[in-house]
């Protein structure tokens, strides 16, 4: 990552964060595992694909265009507050799907910055899975479908509209493979290079006091603090993931890992170039922080914070990588 990324992405995380807080967790509802205090939840590399709504442009995304989204990921463990891990093995029975829509505040070179709005398919779900079936290449087993039967919801919500954002920005657009995680089970599907970060926050709606025996204080939610990269090198792209119905929907489309997937390639033969969605990998944390709205002012601010983090170093770049309208368009 780039030095002004990594100045940019924190200074927003920090600004978007309450003062954490520490739940009573059981992590197999009243099985054998013992309750822990946790604050923190870390979760595996996991997959977020982002498609148009109307006329929306993936490779423009001028000011106002609108994207749905919709991400899943595997919980990779527990930390207490003092960011110790705690918890025994299998944390992986955790796993969790979202979906909310995203526009476009601000397009600078091969920048992008997205705030979350309300409306679209909008949704956050929590499962126990006793027999984890997850498949990241697939994008199944993350919830129930045809290949999952025994998930228990814990907890849902929905994600809080104008708290959350959402930067990324192309770092080279001569494609490569989209998937360099061990073998490429997308073979002629290339990618360009980009990284990103930002914000997901979920409100709370309903929960499992098997699983959180002590319940979650009023106005506490989870806030998802995210990295976005690609090309996929810790985890395969998801041939599939679900929308708030919970049905599959097509992502990444065929590949080579066998089982059930989905059928149609919705990223195109590079991913971020010639597609109609774009797939991204995630890296994420989740605190449970107070989910409250953020005012005008402060989203502008962490506006101008992106906008003048993000253009450094970028316009210089993107001249000498990609050709005149190719990706994006500066405004």
């Amino acid at each position: 990552m780039s030095l002004h990324s990594q100045l940019l992405f924190p200074v927003v995380i920090m600004m978007l964060t309450g003062a954490a807080h520490a739940l009573v967790v059981n992590p197999d509802g009243r099985g054998i595992d013992p309750a822990i205090d946790v604050s923190s939840m870390n979760w595996e590399p996991g997959n977020t694909l982002l498609t148009p709504v109307g006329n929306a442009s993936i490779f423009t995304h001028p000011m106002g265009d609108v994207f749905q989204r919709y991400s899943h990921a595997s919980l990779n463990g527990f930390e207490d507050s003092n960011g110790v891990s705690v918890g025994g093995p299998g944390l992986d029975r955790w796993v969790y799907i979202a979906g909310y829509r995203e526009q476009v505040v601000s397009t600078i070179g091969n920048s992008v910055v997205l705030e979350t709005i309300g409306g679209g398919d909008n949704f956050f779900r929590l499962y126990f899975d006793a027999t984890p079936n997850a498949n990241a290449g697939n994008g199944t087993g993350y919830g129930p479908d045809a290949t999952n039967a025994d998930p228990v919801l814990i907890l849902s919500g929905m994600i809080a509209a104008f708290r959350g954002q959402t930067a990324i920005s192309a770092l080279d657009v001569v494609p490569g493979s989209l998937d360099k995680s061990g073998a490429d089970n997308y073979p002629g599907v290339g990618s360009i290079t980009a990284v990103g970060a930002g914000t997901m926050p979920v409100i709370i709606e309903s929960f499992d006091p098997a699983y959180f025996s002590n319940g979650v204080p009023a106005g506490v939610g989870l806030d998802f603090q995210i990295t976005y990269n690609v090309p996929f090198t810790q985890t395969d792209p998801s041939s599939c993931f679900k929308n708030g119905m919970g049905t599959l929907i097509n992502g990444a489309g065929p590949n080579t890992i066998g089982g059930l997937e989905c059928d149609i390639n919705t990223v195109g033969s590079i991913n971020g170039i010639d597609g109609t969605n774009l797939i991204l990998m995630t890296n994420a944390s989740t605190f449970f922080t107070p989910i409250e709205p953020v005012s005008e002012p402060m989203s502008l601010a962490l506006l101008g914070i992106g906008l003048v983090a993000m253009r450094t170093g970028r316009r210089g770049m993107l001249r000498k990588s990609c050709p005149p309208g190719n990706i994006n368009n500066e405004e």
